[in-house]
This record gives structure tokens, C-alpha cells and sequence, in this order.
């Protein structure tokens, strides 16, 4: 009966610390956590650490089946379910990493239309631009200047007033004519691509200043990170 007694006296201490122990609070504890693992990066130090507890599963497994600690198959399968969850885990956190890369090289990633800008004019049989668009050639050059993967191509062309072979060499001279420009404004030479047209067809011998020009398009490479994860 005492033995019963003592029984019954432990039980109700127990009963009674545990109800005068006041339950703590870890409402701040799962946020603080919750919080370590949100973002992109998370995420990826996330799928990394279950990636390697999956392998670690694996390991031990294999391990214990080289060493004939067991011939159980559901352990050899158990093995090889975790290490195609480690290799699934591995793969979202590559992912995950190449999203944040893309936040962090934001400034990489070329945004905006290309510009395609008729930004000089010519006289008949010259290759000395007598007007430009400065502003322009100076956006554009500068523009290339902060992304040196980018290009250009730079065009001209005349109109149908003197031999088609020297209206050819004098397009080729006011493409050259805006090039020098860009260049001196801050873009690289292999940056620039020349591209002379020569005479725009229409009746021979007539003068036309709209194909008196110099024209520049620029190219925007698209910068993916982590191309080849998928």
C-alpha cells in the first residue's frame, strides 16, 4: 500500500511542476528561423543541408552493405531512394543559388530596348557629317563603354549622285566617320562593327538626304546566370 502511495505522490509532483512550469514562448524562434531560410539563398543552404543528410543516409548504408553487416534489400533501396533525393535536393539548391546570383548581378543584366538611331547626315560627296546627334552618339557610346560584351554596327549609305563603286567606298568612310566618334566618346573599337551599304536604290543621279546617313543599332547580349542548370 505504500509502495502505492509513493506512486501516486510522484506522479501528482510531476503533475503539478509541469503545470507550475511556465511554457515558453518560441513564437520569436521560428520566426527568426523561418527567416534564416527565406530568400533565394536560403532556400539554396536549405536544399544543400537536406541534400547532405540524404547522402549521409545513403553512405552509411552502403557502408553496412559492403561490410555484409545485413542483407536486407529494403535497406539497399532505402539507400538509393535517398541518394536520387540528395541529387533532386542538390539541383534546387543550384537553382536557388543562380536566382540569387541574378539579384546580385542585376547591374549585369542588360535592360532597355537596343537603340537603332539615324545619328548623322552628310552632304553630297562627303564623308564629314555636317550635322549629328551628339547626344546620342554619346549615350550610346557610354553605354557600351559599361557593358564591353555588348556591340554595335554602324551604317551608312548614300544616294544615287556619283559611280556606284565611289558611292561604296564613301559609305564605308562616314560609317568609319561615326566609329571614330563612338570611339573617341568611350566605346571600344571591337565593340563596332562597319556596315556600308552604299547607294539606296532609287533613280540614278538623284540626291536624297535621306540616304545620306549614318546609322548605329546596338545588340544586347542576354546574360543568363547558370545557363546550363535547368
Amino acid at each position: 500500500m505504500k509502495k502505492y502511495h509513493y506512486s501516486l505522490l510522484a506522479t501528482l509532483i510531476l503533475f503539478l511542476t509541469a503545470c507550475a512550469t511556465p511554457r515558453i514562448d518560441t513564437g520569436d524562434l521560428k520566426a527568426d528561423i523561418k527567416s534564416a531560410r527565406s530568400g533565394h539563398y536560403g532556400q539554396a543552404m536549405l536544399h544543400q543541408e537536406l541534400s547532405e543528410e540524404d547522402l549521409e543516409v545513403a553512405n552509411t548504408i552502403l557502408r553496412h552493405l559492403e561490410k555484409n553487416h545485413y542483407w536486407n534489400i529494403d535497406e539497399k533501396q532505402k539507400a538509393l531512394d535517398a541518394a536520387k533525393s540528395a541529387a533532386r535536393h542538390r539541383l534546387e539548391s543550384e537553382k536557388e543559388m543562380c536566382l540569387w546570383l541574378t539579384e546580385v548581378h542585376s547591374q549585369n543584366h542588360h535592360k532597355g530596348e537596343a537603340i537603332h538611331d539615324t545619328v548623322a547626315y552628310f552632304k553630297t560627296g562627303s564623308s564629314v557629317p555636317f550635322k549629328t546627334k551628339d547626344e546620342s552618339i554619346s549615350k550610346v557610346a557610354s553605354w557600351l563603354k559599361a557593358h564591353p560584351d555588348a556591340t554595335a554596327i554602324v551604317t551608312a549609305s548614300t544616294d544615287t549622285v556619283g559611280k556606284p563603286a565611289y558611292n561604296q567606298d564613301l559609305s564605308e568612310k562616314r560609317a568609319n566617320a561615326l566609329v571614330q566618334q563612338l570611339v573617341a566618346n568611350g566605346a571600344r573599337p571591337n565593340q563596332l562593327t562597319v556596315k556600308a551599304i552604299g547607294e539606296v536604290a532609287g533613280l540614278d543621279n538623284t540626291p536624297d538626304q535621306e540616304n545620306r546617313v549614318a546609322i548605329v543599332i546596338t545588340s544586347h547580349p542576354n546574360y543568363i546566370d547558370c545557363p546550363n542548370v535547368k
